[in-house]
């Protein structure tokens, strides 16, 4: 295999190093999980072969190869060394025109190799000893270009059973039988539910109770909006690359579900991506799962309504116009101030209070509004406009107490007229 065995000064002109890039903005980020190791791995290495020896790139690989953990990776990396060690003995000029730029890329390289020993505890390398014994001579051998000594890397003579640990249960330990949530910090607390979420859907993907402890694994611990200057806040958009991802219909639908919520609990202000789950959720006819995340939005909308003026770090608005009343349309049937001439006149008025009893019990904002314009047109329909009014006042008051009139304009334009009504007595 060959290498290029020069730097170059410059490659913005690489598309594919903007590639490698887009993917590399992700590390140790909130994104970091969603970086496509197999795109960085192809990207960085075609720039080795053919572009540049910058060590930035090798640094790149090196982090790919980590996270692919798989012996054909790994050969390729020791050639990828046993390449720098020829370099550096026989053409150091090669890695810098000058002693500063000489002396940065050797220390870049020194910071990899240091990395890469330190992950090898927990990588697959046991199983290939011979690419350990590799490692370990062309590391020996740089060490003293390097001037420096680096740690040998072990072969372990076996794994124990309890080494074998999924990814999750690495993130997070519990007590299994008293899980403490207060002693865990907001990453684990948000890993925790989301897990048990997870756990749910795969026995039964229309559990409700899933979404709702998907919802306290996003903002279970959100207490106030982000500081801000200037309505603009330090936390970052969602990478485009991610809300594609999320946009695809070619997902497994647990899987679909299970990366929306994923991404969501690592963005929890970005209230545009709970419209996106929302609506997804509604085409795979999952309309119960739909109605209960609205219903959550909105009150999280609701107790937290000045995030409709912030901004993300980039200038994008947290939650736009549009997206807000999305969701504080949801569930206030305005069609109900139009009466509806087939309705049976003659239904027991006793029957008709009762349902809208059913009809309007969680105590929300939105079922107080529901009740009082439900019984408005039920007075409009027995021809009793002054009972009418007084019940589209109370409507109207109830939207400039808690500013759905500016979300609202519509309506509440439409609920002003019924009140301001003249009614001959």
């Amino acid at each position: 295999m060959q290498f290029v065995s020069h730097l170059k000064d410059n490659l913005d002109n690489l598309e594919i190093y903007h590639f490698l890039e887009d993917e590399m903005s992700k590390y140790k980020t909130l994104n970091h999980e969603y970086i496509k190791w197999n795109k960085v791995y192809e990207y960085s290495l075609e720039i080795l072969q053919r572009f540049s020896v910058d060590a930035r790139i090798y640094h790149y690989f090196v982090l790919s190869c980590i996270a692919l953990n798989n012996e054909e990776s790994f050969r390729i990396m020791n050639k990828l060394f046993e390449f720098l060690v020829h370099i550096l003995q026989n053409s150091p000029e090669n890695l810098g025109k000058n002693a500063d730029t000489l002396n940065a890329q050797k220390k870049k390289i020194k910071s990899v190799v240091q990395h890469f020993i330190i992950e090898t505890d927990r990588l697959s390398l046991s199983h290939f000893p011979q690419i350990i014994m590799d490692l370990n001579h062309t590391f020996r051998i740089l060490g003293k270009i390097l001037e420096c000594d680096f740690k040998e890397i072990q072969v372990k003579q076996e794994i124990q059973k309890s080494e074998v640990i999924s990814s999750t249960r690495k993130q997070v330990e519990f007590h299994t039988q008293n899980p403490n949530t207060n002693s865990l910090n907001d990453r684990e607390y948000r890993i925790f539910f989301n897990h048990l979420a997870f756990e749910l859907l795969e026995k039964n993907k229309d559990n409700l109770n899933a979404y709702a402890i998907f919802v306290e694994a996003m903002w279970g611990r959100i207490r106030t909006l982000p500081i801000h200057n200037e309505s603009i806040t330090q936390i970052k958009y969602p990478d485009k690359n991610l809300i594609q991802i999320l946009l695809e219909n070619n997902f497994d639908e647990l899987e679909h579900i299970k990366c929306f919520m994923s991404n969501l609990a690592l963005n929890p202000f970005w209230i545009e991506g709970l419209k996106l789950f929302c609506e997804s959720l509604y085409k795979r006819k999952k309309i119960s799962a739909s109605k209960l995340l609205n219903t959550l939005t909105r009150e999280f909308l609701i107790k937290f309504k000045e995030i409709s003026n912030l901004k993300f770090s980039n200038g994008e608005s947290m939650c736009e116009e549009q997206v807000f009343n999305y969701f504080l349309k949801q569930d206030i049937d305005f069609n109900h101030i139009k009466p509806k001439a087939n309705k049976n006149k003659q239904n027991n008025i006793d029957e008709i209070l009762l349902d809208m009893n059913t009809q309007n019990s969680n105590n929300s904002i939105f079922s107080h509004i529901n009740a009082l314009i439900e019984m408005a047109r039920f007075f409009e329909e027995k021809n009793m406009p002054n009972n009418a009014r007084i019940l589209y006042i109370q409507v109207k008051d109830l939207m400039e107490k808690t500013l759905l009139k500016d979300y609202l304009s519509e309506e509440y334009s439409k609920i002003t007229i019924k009140s301001e009504r003249n009614i001959k007595t």
